[in-house]
């Protein structure tokens, strides 16, 4: 298979790439892979899962002396990654060190001679990505689906909602000043902008931001995000798919705080507590056998017990008559047949998920 991947800023001055969904899928369960450019050189790529990257591309980039917007193919073949620069702006790679060259002939006439000391590697090249000192929220928000793609303040990253992609402009509390921050919003470079501050500074935060315009948060567009509310928001992704989605409606409000994720962290539950409700109606059934008829009335007595009233009880067993479930067969409302025993069903349902999971990576592969 082969992957086209487009460089930016940040990748450049990291030596990295973001794991693309080809390569994420190619890179399943590695750590570290092998990679071969044009003229045969290897690099030692280390993956970076919690953020999202391959890392130790510098020495290609620099080798190759690509820029923004260069395209490179990846064929994703076997062992080992081979990369291909397909812009055409791409620069030849680097003169061969005097100790590569050709020897000249030697003249017939004698001559003394002279040992020559190759320049070091960095007096020839000296461009090397400097290392970045990538905030901590920067990880967070990778982790909740987004993509870095500034290398210093503002943070600007994107989030990718297939038909709709938005913009966030990040800076820490003193980084950049805010009108600058505010800037980026306003001129349409992003469609959020907001200060980083800790829960414990939170007051002298949101004051900065009312003197930009102390008007209100919502007219301002400028938001307050706290490390500590991210870092809730990835604890809670393990529990339930949060993603860009949910932090865009919290930035619409124009604050990502403690308060904002509980409020959030309430609505979830609640949709987790629907999946309580399922688990429990799964429990009433396994005590039917196979091709046996029943009645919701049947049911009612204990799943009130569970907190369980009559129409949530028939949704539920609707849900489950129809498909992928077809644990159920309605025969009339309020009256259903057990095609098979829950035990059955659970493991058909595995069965299921897992010949989708293996038709879902052969197109992948493809």
């Amino acid at each position: 298979m082969i992957a086209r991947y487009v460089l930016t800023s940040a990748c450049l001055h990291s030596g990295t790439m973001n794991l693309i969904q080809p390569l994420r899928v190619y890179l399943r369960g590695k750590e570290q892979v092998l990679l071969r450019d044009e003229e045969g050189e290897t690099y030692e790529g280390r993956i970076n899962w919690q953020q999202g990257r391959l890392e130790g591309l510098a020495a290609y980039y620099a080798k190759r002396r690509l820029g923004v917007n260069d395209r490179i193919a990846l064929h994703l073949e076997g062992e080992m990654i081979l990369l291909e620069a397909l812009t055409p702006s791409a620069k030849p790679p680097r003169p061969r060190l005097p100790e590569e060259r050709p020897k000249p002939q030697p003249d017939p006439v004698p001559e003394k001679r002279v040992r020559v000391t190759p320049y070091p590697k960095e007096v020839i090249f000296p461009y090397q990505p400097l290392p970045l000192e990538v905030p901590a929220f920067s990880a967070d928000l990778e982790a909740l689906g987004f993509v870095r793609e500034s290398a210093g303040a503002p943070w600007v990253f994107r989030a990718s909602l297939g038909r709709r992609t938005f913009h966030l402009a990040l800076a820490k509390f003193g980084e950049i000043p805010s009108r600058e921050l505010l800037a980026y919003r306003q001129q349409g470079r992003v469609q959020y902008a907001a200060i980083v501050a800790g829960e414990s500074v939170k007051e002298e935060a949101l004051a900065e931001i009312a003197s930009v315009r102390p008007s209100g948060l919502a007219q301002v567009g400028l938001g307050y995000v706290s490390p500590e509310a991210l870092q809730r928001l990835v604890r809670l992704r393990s529990r339930f798919p949060v993603g860009p989605l949910d932090v865009e409606r919290l930035l619409r409000e124009g604050r990502v705080d403690f308060e904002a994720v509980q409020r959030l962290e309430g609505d979830i539950f609640g949709v987790l507590h629907e999946r309580g409700h399922f688990s429990a109606v799964l429990t009433l059934l396994a005590d039917y056998p196979p091709q046996q008829v029943f009645l919701l009335a049947d049911l009612m007595p204990a799943a009130r017990e569970m907190g369980l009233e009559a129409d949530h009880l028939q949704g539920i067993l609707e849900t489950l008559s129809s498909p992928p479930f077809l644990l159920l067969k309605r025969l009339s409302p309020g009256e259903f047949l057990m095609r098979q025993s829950v035990e059955q069903a659970l493991s058909d349902w595995v069965e299921y998920a897992q010949a989708m999971q293996r038709r879902l990576q052969g197109v992948l592969r493809e």
